[in-house]
């Protein structure tokens, strides 16, 4: 899947928060749609090429993941080990700081988004490797359902994923 549907499909798990009672959860929806998408770009670091690798610290030219993605890519190959169960827990031990400071929410966001990233590329042709080192590969749907990466039916998808995110913001704007 290409970067931006990634980003959509995590924004969409904070939905997932909407079951919380709101007294529980004290967070901006935009902060937690931001972490989120920032968890679902983050499997892709082991990609040659990808968004995350490029984002930079506002104002600055900081690439702050480009020393790990070069570290990922010169010892693993794309849809290794961070695209594995192993990538998720990894990514919940990143995250896992946030909820001594109170964030939990957030880091929650963070870790629903990468957990959606391994189920949109479990969806595509070529899978994921769940249980990494193991050769095996996952796939969420049977093979005449599976999306190509950059096709018209992934498009569509991506389409389909931008209105749910419309409504959690516009629901949830504070004037």
């Amino acid at each position: 899947m290409t970067w931006p549907t990634h980003a959509l499909l995590g924004m969409n798990t904070v939905w997932l928060l909407a079951l919380l009672p709101p007294d529980v959860l004290r967070y901006d929806v935009g902060v937690l749609c931001a972490a989120a998408a920032l968890g679902a770009l983050l499997p892709d670091l082991d990609a040659n090429e990808s968004k995350v690798k490029h984002l930079r610290i506002p104002g600055t030219p900081i690439k702050p993941f480009l020393p790990v993605a070069q570290m990922v890519n010169s010892t693993d190959q794309h849809r290794g080990l961070l695209h594995s169960l192993w990538g998720v827990g990894m990514a919940c031990a990143f995250a896992s700081p946030l909820c001594f400071i109170g964030a939990w929410a957030p880091a929650l966001a963070f870790a629903l988004g990468y957990a959606s990233h391994l189920l949109g590329d479990s969806a595509t042709r070529s899978g994921i490797r769940l249980l990494y080192p193991h050769a095996r590969r996952f796939h969420l749907l049977p093979l005449r359902w599976r999306l190509t990466t950059g096709s018209l039916a992934e498009d569509l998808f991506m389409e389909l994923l931008m209105f749910p995110v419309i409504v959690m913001l516009l629901l949830n704007l504070k004037p």
